[in-house]
């Protein structure tokens, strides 16, 4: 099924989730107009969005405006992170798009992730609902934080398992989370529901990270992205992982593939040669084998919910999430 297929019931509500995005960033100033209007069309696969609405539809069968409200403010704190991400990693297309800091400058690009950053914050003061203020304003800490340990991750070759789920929680899981407790908050679930909901969108975000990162094996043709860019920037993702800490990592072969990551000598023949190891050796099997049982659990939990189109398009969305190819 797809993204359209799956968001049907829910079609109206991310619609609005549009225009009211585009309205919070409206600015007097012609450089933020211009820029809110090339991060509008340079926007991803909404999943968020849809998770969020379908969330509250599911638990409550209706979708109330405060839902679709926070999880902009969400989105907001997201789009923040990433404007500031590419200024870091000096970074001239996002998606085959320029970003922002290509086409103003650096300066400009990080004024103006602050400018959504503070639009985020007021926003979530507007709801006046002190649980989704809170939730919105420590987003942001959460996933500045995950990203900073993965990048000392990456600066220590560390190599664990336990710490790569940990940091992915943080950067990417988290905000799916947040979309879907948000969405229970909304409608004036129960607290067993509220937790439900946030750990259903916990697991489906482990699951969309580990999927992102299992594309960086792939040929670029295949996924629609340059791959191999985790490894050459020091990041040991699933994959990789487990086959480095696995029987082949002690091989002579798995040796001097760590030896690679330690003296951080990864060159394009060097990272073709991680790519390949990670593949001939099972990463890829054993990183779909733990996705698909973290879509497995968050279905679970989505079958707790009486049956109606909103959680046979979130039992969809678990699968899509996993069965995607870019």
């Amino acid at each position: 099924m797809t993204l359209e297929e799956i968001k049907a019931p829910v079609a109206q509500e991310v619609a609005t989730y549009h225009t009211e995005f585009n309205e919070i960033l409206a600015s007097r100033s012609q450089w933020l107009q211009e820029a809110m209007r090339i991060l509008a069309e340079s926007s991803g696969k909404m999943v968020r969005p849809v998770l969020t609405c379908l969330t509250a539809g599911m638990v409550a069968g209706q979708v109330p405006e405060l839902a679709i409200t926070s999880g902009i403010l969400l989105e907001l704190i997201h789009t923040a992170t990433l404007i500031h991400d590419d200024v870091i990693d000096e970074a001239k297309t996002r998606r085959g798009k320029p970003t922002l800091g290509a086409i103003f400058d650096n300066r400009i690009a990080v004024l103006m992730g602050d400018f959504v950053l503070s639009s985020a914050l007021i926003g979530a003061i507007q709801t006046r609902n002190l649980r989704i203020i809170g939730i919105v304003s420590r987003i942001g800490r959460e996933l500045t934080e995950g990203e900073i340990r993965q990048y000392e991750s990456a600066e220590g070759a560390r190599l664990d398992i336990d710490n790569y789920f940990e940091v992915i929680k943080q950067k990417t899981a988290v905000l799916f989370a947040s979309c879907a407790e948000v969405a229970a908050i909304a409608v004036e679930a129960s607290e067993a529901d509220i937790q439900r909901a946030a750990r259903i969108g916990e697991l489906l975000g482990l699951a969309f990270q580990i999927r992102d990162d299992i594309f960086d094996y792939y040929p670029s043709l295949e996924v629609g992205k340059p791959t191999g860019n985790d490894i050459r920037e020091g990041k040991v993702t699933l994959p990789l992982l487990h086959t480095l800490l696995g029987p082949e990592g002690q091989s002579p072969e798995g040796i001097a593939c760590r030896a690679l990551i330690e003296d951080k000598r990864l060159d394009d023949e060097a990272i073709q040669h991680l790519i390949a190891f990670a593949c001939e050796h099972g990463g890829i099997d054993y990183a779909e084998q733990r996705m698909q049982d973290l879509i497995d659990e968050a279905k679970a939990l989505i079958g707790a919910y009486p049956d109606s189109p909103y959680r046979q398009s979130m039992l969809a969305l678990a699968d899509y999430i996993a069965e995607r190819r870019k």
